[in-house]
């Protein structure tokens, strides 16, 4: 393979479930060595899971109710859940994990040590743990002058919400998005948590990254990136904060529906919980609507004869599409729709995407064998570059499995040094028994 544009990065993250690891990830699928400092003596919920000790009933329960929380292989949590967990897995590949109990004054010693070697830190913790672990921006700079740190906190540094914790579903609240999802009819309580802040504050923090090294390779300057995760999505919803600074009216939550198309939504198909999405914007459209429906009929029906007429009428029109694509396939109809130019194409479930046609043939997916877990397939680099050919290069990290690397290699401890901090709870590759 040819070499990586980020080979010679070192990022070392102290972060925690999807904003800070999805950061990372990127810079890691693109040869930034990323090393996960990480800690045996506490589990960090969400991040290697909820639990080191997952009793059988609660596994059992965990897959009759499909619960991501609890989400391993076959659902086996086996006797290291931490290196099993849907989570962590999906954003730890192309990663190293060193383990290190920052809450001892030597963990703190020797993650300076490590900052030493690094280029970036990263982390997306509520400010007050950085502020019990003695992290700063200052203590970094002093290490390292010219050191890039990132903080993700879910509401920055600074202001009355700063030390709120804070998960996806808190923060789509407070941007507004959780207002402005969901159907009409639909309480706040039923429209789920999208973790699209996460992801935006993770891609975000990338860029972010990237424009601080180029800065640094001009200027030879650091500096600290404050990522707050509700202001960076919040320009994702222009749209209704303009609306209402425009016209003083509050949008309210339409479901699937648009305010000027139609037919516009999820309509069912052939199967169980099989769904086709349909948004058509002009009469072309439409008419292409009717004929793959062989409804040419509908044309000249008052009710449906132009776009603001299919608006009006968008029940009725809903309730005829809905009779009629329940009897056709949705992976059909995607192709049917291309020929006749209508915009729609199936609702794909994880299984459906595994095996689309399109993703296989573009080998999106890629393989990679776990040393606890097996062969598990996960999504490719998120673009391609026709000059910098790249492929995944390794599984998820065991929790500490690059600790010789790390303490012998990086940092020059000998073999007693070694298992000295082995003895003191520092390095290891099990959490201890007494964590639950």
């Amino acid at each position: 393979m040819a070499k990586l544009p980020l080979e010679g990065i070192r990022v070392i993250e102290l972060t925690q479930i999807y904003a800070g690891p999805y950061a990372t990830m990127n810079l890691a699928d693109w040869g930034a060595e990323v090393i996960r400092v990480e800690n045996i003596t506490t589990m960090r919920p969400g991040t290697r899971g909820q639990y080191a000790v997952v009793p059988p009933d609660l596994a059992e329960q965990a897959k009759k109710e499909n619960s991501m929380l609890l989400a391993f292989p076959n659902w086996d949590p086996g006797p290291r859940p931490w290196n099993r967990h849907a989570g962590f897995t999906s954003t730890g590949r192309n990663k190293k994990s060193v383990t290190i109990d920052l809450t001892k004054a030597e963990g703190h010693d020797l993650l300076g040590q490590l900052i030493k070697e690094a280029d970036v830190f990263i982390e997306n913790n509520v400010p007050q743990t950085m502020v019990k672990l003695d992290i700063s921006y200052e203590w970094l700079k002093e290490i390292k002058p010219n050191i890039v740190m990132v903080r993700m906190p879910a509401y920055g540094l600074s202001g009355p919400y700063m030390n709120y914790r804070s998960l996806g579903l808190h923060v789509d609240g407070v941007t507004g998005l959780s207002e402005i999802k969901g159907h009409p009819d639909e309480p706040h309580s039923r429209r789920g948590d999208t973790v699209a802040p996460d992801a935006a504050a993770g891609m975000a923090a990338a860029f972010a990254i990237l424009v601080a090294l180029w800065h640094r390779n001009k200027s030879g300057d650091g500096q600290l990136i404050e990522m707050a995760l509700a202001e960076n999505y919040i320009p994702m919803l222009a749209e209704p904060l303009l609306e209402f600074e425009m016209t003083n009216r509050v949008p309210t939550t339409i479901g699937n529906l648009d305010k000027r198309r139609a037919p516009h939504g999820v309509y069912p198909c052939l199967g169980d919980d099989n769904w086709i999405v349909i948004a058509v914007s002009n009469n072309d459209e439409w008419i292409g609507l009717t004929k793959v429906m062989r409804k040419e009929q509908l044309q000249n029906d008052p009710r449906f004869v132009d776009s603001n007429a299919r608006h009006a009428n968008h029940a009725e029109l809903d309730e005829i599409i809905s009779d009629w694509s329940q009897q056709r396939d949705h992976r059909e109809l995607l192709t049917i729709f291309q020929e006749h130019g209508v915009p729609g194409g199936p609702v794909l479930n994880e299984l459906q995407l595994l095996e689309d046609p399109h993703l296989i043939e573009r080998k999106y997916f890629e393989t990679l064998d776990h040393q606890e877990m097996g062969p598990l397939m996960y999504h490719g680099p998120l673009w391609r570059m026709s000059k910098t050919p790249n492929a995944l290069r390794t599984a998820p990290p065991l929790l500490g499995e690059h600790n010789e690397y790390v303490y012998k290699g990086l940092l020059g401890f000998d073999e007693e040094e070694y298992q000295r901090l082995a003895k003191e709870g520092h390095v290891g590759m099990d959490m201890l028994p007494t964590v639950p």
